[in-house]
């Protein structure tokens, strides 16, 4: 067991743990607390509640003084705050808005959630951070194959946190196969080896996650292929491999297959929100962006409905998810965006319109359906709509497999490798004579897992062991083993960017109604309330506030001019 000194840094008090966990994760918390390891990788399938798990080793280690600081490293842009929201149901206050420029958090948070890219950008920033931290750094490292996406991350993120305390690795979703080792991973005859393993098939044993339905969308297919051949082929020819990406990528762009298929899948979205979940949900994946738009406009045109697009990873993005996931919207539309880690339980039904056929990206978003909302037994199904591509339709056949993460040698790789890049939705390179001219969709068959388990267990309740029950008084918000939330809590830094604006705008009526350059004014709040305002923890910030109302309730200004 790792020994360390206790920790000296002031940090804000931490109540004690009263969120309940579900089976898997007090059997992980045991497991990693039977030994503690500098490193440590646990792979639960999306869904199952990494997040919350995570949050109670944090809590643990900060709870004991054995650690004085928590990083949270995260994917994407807008999964900041979702990770920031559900370590905050724990009592620990991550600062989600962090910038590097800014050095270390505030005296009154217990750490930061960023970016592997925020990480890769300036590596120093963060050895200094965890270096400088009295009594240690834990860093939570979420879908840790991310570390692999470019050639220098994995280079970054050892130079960042080598020297952090704790280093523990999640990941929902097979690794990268391309030979490159993801760090702080531990390799044994070239497999990744996990302190715990939590997958889908055990998920839906013990009713953690929804089965899922995944009906066959067959059809014809006709194109001028890009050696200039006139092709025609059903999902059931036998194609040349560079033919089959051809027809795939036909039937998703011609509006006859594509809305039909959209019309089937909201014919069932609709029958579910009549069943008994008037909330819920369904998500599109789209090549790109200008299919994205293809896509709202078909669903306009043929259901009737104005789906969201998200299309980029940018704050408005997070807007549209977080708005979407609040709402009771059927669709929303995404590229990439929604592939991971986001938290929108509702969803129900989904359409796989993308032409990425890697095993990776096809589990990340099959994830997005299986999040349970603690409901009935008619909610533990969700229905996922793919073209019958055998490719495809060998992902869906797998959904239940244990997929272990290898690194395989480069040369074993052959035709099958495919860089980050290319597992991202993009126009394909070099189109060359290729054009798609007309495809008709048909429903040819179902892959259905819920019938692979004993229905009668899955459609009962979880038994009374499967978690432990939540103390009197638990917000009922704070109920759900995946750190689900109906009324999301104000983070720390959305408190502090309220109180920032209201600063603002305070300081703008006091340079109006004293004549006073409002530099000036920010420049006496500096001096007499800690030091400026972009770093400013709450506390200065009310005192900022309160100073500016006392000269504004007096008609009298007393600060520099």
């Amino acid at each position: 067991m790792t020994q360390n000194r206790p920790c000296s840094v002031p940090r804000p008090a931490l109540s004690t743990w009263q969120l309940p966990l579900r089976a898997w994760q007090q059997e992980a918390v045991r497991a990693w607390n039977a030994e503690r390891p500098p490193d440590a990788l646990v792979v639960a399938t999306p869904g199952s509640g990494k997040t919350r798990f995570a949050a109670r080793l944090a809590h643990a280690l900060l709870a004991e003084g054995r650690v004085a600081r928590i990083v949270a490293v995260v994917p994407r842009e807008h999964l900041k705050l979702q990770v920031a929201r559900t370590m905050a149901q724990a009592g620990i206050v991550l600062d989600h808005a962090f910038a590097n420029a800014a050095g270390a958090p505030a005296a009154d948070v217990h750490g930061a959630v960023v970016t592997y890219q925020q990480v890769a950008a300036a590596p120093g920033v963060y050895a200094r951070l965890v270096g400088g931290a009295g009594g240690g750094t834990a860093v939570l490292l979420d879908e840790i194959h991310h570390a692999g996406d470019q050639a220098t991350w994995g280079t970054a993120l050892r130079t960042a946190f080598g020297r952090a305390v704790h280093r523990v690795a999640l990941s929902g979703t097979p690794f990268r196969s391309d030979g490159m080792p993801i760090p702080f991973v531990t390799y044994a005859a070239g497999m990744s080896v996990a302190n715990f393993t939590y997958d889908y098939a055990s998920a839906l044993r013990d009713g953690v996650c929804r089965a899922l339905v995944f009906p066959l969308q067959g059809g014809e297919a006709e194109w001028i292929s890009r050696d200039g051949a006139e092709m025609r082929a059903s999902f059931d020819t036998g194609l040349a491999r560079r033919h089959e990406s051809e027809r795939l990528r036909t039937a998703l762009t011609q509006p006859n297959w594509v809305g039909d298929v959209l019309q089937k899948a909201h014919l069932r979205l609709l029958a579910m929100r009549a069943a008994g979940q008037p909330d819920a949900g369904g998500l599109v994946a789209a090549m790109n962006q200008d299919h994205a738009h293809f896509i709202a406009g078909l669903m306009q045109r043929r259901i009737g409905v104005t789906p969201a697009v998200v299309v980029s990873d940018f704050d408005d993005a997070s807007r549209r998810i977080s708005a979407f996931a609040q709402s009771r919207d059927p669709w929303i539309v995404a590229v990439h965006m929604v592939s991971e880690g986001v938290d929108i339980p509702r969803l129900r039904v989904g359409v796989f319109a993308s032409n990425v056929v890697t095993e990776m990206y096809f589990r990340q978003f099959c994830g997005r359906f299986v999040r349970t909302t603690g409901g009935s037994a008619d909610e533990r199904e969700a229905h996922v709509f793919v073209p019958d591509d055998h490719r495809i339709r060998a992902l869906a056949t797998r959904i239940t497999v244990d997929v272990r993460a290898g690194l395989k040698a480069r040369a074993e790789l052959g035709a099958d490798a495919e860089s980050a890049a290319a597992r991202r939705p993009r126009e394909d390179a070099g189109a060359g004579l290729y054009a798609s001219i007309a495809a008709q969709a048909t429903q040819t068959r179902t892959l259905d897992f819920g019938p692979l388990f004993n229905p009668a267990a899955f459609l009962a309740a979880p038994p009374a062991s499967a978690a432990t029950p939540p103390p009197p008084g638990t917000p009922a918000a704070a109920r759900d083993g995946a750190g689900g939330i109906d009324q999301p809590p104000e983070t720390h830094a959305e408190r502090n960017a309220r109180l920032r604006k209201a600063v603002h705008s305070l300081v703008s009526q006091v340079s109006s109604a004293f004549g006073v350059d409002h530099k000036l004014v920010h420049a006496t709040l500096n001096e007499r309330c800690g030091g400026p305002v972009a770093t400013a923890t709450a506390r200065e910030l009310e005192q900022r506030r309160t100073l500016i109302m006392r000269w504004l309730a007096r008609r009298q200004y007393d600060g520099l001019r």
